[in-house]
C-alpha cells in the first residue's frame, strides 16, 4: 500500500510474530525469518499459512509476504527491518546481516536493552558491513504479547510514547519518518543513551524473579501470576529503590529521567493503568496480569535482563560514579542462582567499545557516530 515500507522482520518469537501478523493486517508488505537453526518456531505458520491475530490491535488471519530462514531475500527490498530477538541473538543477527545491508536500510531493534544499537553496529561493521549504516533501537517492544496455539499469537497490550533513537543520534529524524509509517507512538529520546537506561525490564523483572525462588523452583507444577501473585510490597519496594539508583546514572550523564512507574503510566494508562506504586499498578493492571509466572530461573527474565540489562547499567555508572549496590546485589544473586558470573558475560562499557572514554565524551560518540 502507498506510503507503507517493505519490511523485514527478523525473530520467530513472541514479538515477532506479533508484529509480522499486525503490519501484514495493516498492509505492509512483510518478510519474516528467523536462523535455520530455529526453524521449528516459525513452522507452525508455514504450515497453517498464516498468523491468527487476537487481541488490541485487531483480530485476524495474516499471512506475511514470507515466512523463511533466507536471510539475504527477507532484507532484498526492505526499507524498515525490525530485529525482534533477545539481546544475546543481537550480535550474531548483526554478523549475518553483514553481508546484505546498507544505508538503504533502517535497522531497528525492538528493543535494544541496554547497549543493543552499540553492539549491533560494532558487530555488523567488525563482519563487513558499511560503516554508515543506520542502526536505532527503542526502549521496550511496542507490543505486550503472548503466543498461543501453535501459529496463534495474543496481543494483550500496546504501549503509547515509546522512546526511540538511532545511533549515531543525528540519525534519529531520518529513522522516525520511516518507522511512523507503520507505528505512529514513538517519540525521539536524545540518544540510545536514553533508550538504554530507560528500559523498564531491567528493573521490574528480576526483583521478581529473585522473590519467588519458591514459586518458580518449589513448586513448579504451579501455575502462578507474575505480577499478580509475585509483585508485593517487598518486591516493588526493590525494583523502585533500583529503580532510584537508575535514575542517578540517568542524571549523572544529563538525560531525562522519568521513573519506572511514571513511564508504565505513559505506556498503558489509556489501558487503565493505575496506581501510586510498582505494587499497585500490578496489582491492578489489566495488561499485566494475565501474564502467568516462569517454571525456570533460566528464563530471560534473569538470562536477558541482567547480562544485558543491569551489567551494563551498573558498568556506566561506574563511568560517572554513581554507586549501584542494590543493582549489584541483583547481579550477584542473581549469578549464584543460575550459577553464572553475569557480570564477565554481560555487556559493559569496555566490550561496546566505549572504555576509557568520559561521559561527555561516551554523549558525544552516541550523538556523532565514529569518525568515518
Amino acid at each position: 500500500m502507498e506510503n507503507k515500507p517493505v519490511v523485514a522482520v527478523l525473530g520467530g518469537g513472541n514479538g515477532g510474530f506479533c508484529a509480522a501478523a499486525d503490519l501484514t493486517l495493516r498492509g505492509c508488505e512483510v518478510r519474516l525469518w528467523e536462523f535455520p537453526e530455529f526453524i521449528h518456531t516459525i513452522e507452525p505458520i508455514i504450515n497453517a499459512g498464516g498468523i491468527a491475530l487476537r487481541g488490541i490491535v485487531g483480530d485476524g488471519f495474516a499471512r506475511p509476504a514470507s515466512v523463511s530462514t533466507d536471510l539475504e531475500a527477507a532484507l532484498d527490498g526492505a526499507q524498515l527491518v525490525l530485529v525482534i530477538v533477545p539481546a544475546d541473538a543481537h550480535k550474531p543477527i548483526a554478523r549475518a546481516c553483514a553481508p546484505f545491508i546498507s544505508r538503504d536500510h533502517t535497522i531497528l531493534l525492538m528493543p535494544g536493552c541496554c547497549g543493543g544499537a552499540l553492539e549491533f553496529y560494532n558487530a555488523s561493521c567488525a563482519a563487513g558491513a558499511p560503516a554508515d549504516i543506520v542502526i536505532a533501537e527503542t526502549t521496550s517492544l511496542v507490543y505486550a504479547v503472548k503466543k498461543e496455539n501453535g501459529n496463534g499469537v495474543w496481543a494483550r497490550g500496546l504501549k503509547e510514547n515509546l522512546p526511540l533513537a538511532a545511533f549515531p543520534a543525528v540519525n534519529t529524524h531520518h529513522v522516525l519518518q520511516r518507522v511512523r509509517q507503520v507505528y505512529s507512538q514513538f517519540t525521539s529520546a536524545l540518544n540510545v543513551l536514553e533508550t538504554s537506561f530507560h528500559n523498564l525490564n531491567h528493573i521490574v523483572h528480576p526483583p521478581g524473579m529473585l522473590a519467588n525462588l519458591g514459586f518458580i523452583e518449589g513448586a513448579p507444577e504451579q501455575d502462578w501470576y507474575y505480577y499478580r501473585d509475585g509483585y508485593t510490597p517487598g518486591t516493588a519496594r526493590l525494583a523502585e529503590e533500583m529503580d532510584n539508583e537508575r535514575l542517578a546514572i540517568v542524571s549523572a550523564f544529563d538525560l531525562p529521567g522519568v521513573s519506572v512507574h511514571d513511564t508504565l503510566i505513559d505506556y498503558y494508562g489509556y489501558q487503565g493503568m493505575i496506581g501510586e506504586s510498582l505494587y499497585e499498578l500490578f496489582r491492578t493492571s489489566p495488561v499485566h496480569g494475565p501474564a502467568r509466572g516462569p517454571k525456570t530461573t533460566h528464563h530471560r527474565m534473569l538470562t536477558e535482563d541482567v547480562p544485558y540489562g543491569l551489567v551494563p547499567l551498573a558498568s556506566f555508572a561506574g563511568v560517572v560514579d554513581v554507586p549501584t549496590p542494590i543493582m549489584n546485589a541483583v547481579i550477584s544473586t542473581a549469578s549464584v542462582v543460575n550459577n553464572t558470573d553475569y557480570s564477565q558475560s554481560g555487556r559493559t562499557v569496555e566490550n561496546l567499545g566505549l572504555g576509557g572514554k568520559t561521559a561527555v565524551d561516551i554523549r558525544r560518540y552516541v550523538t556523532h557516530g565514529p569518525d568515518i
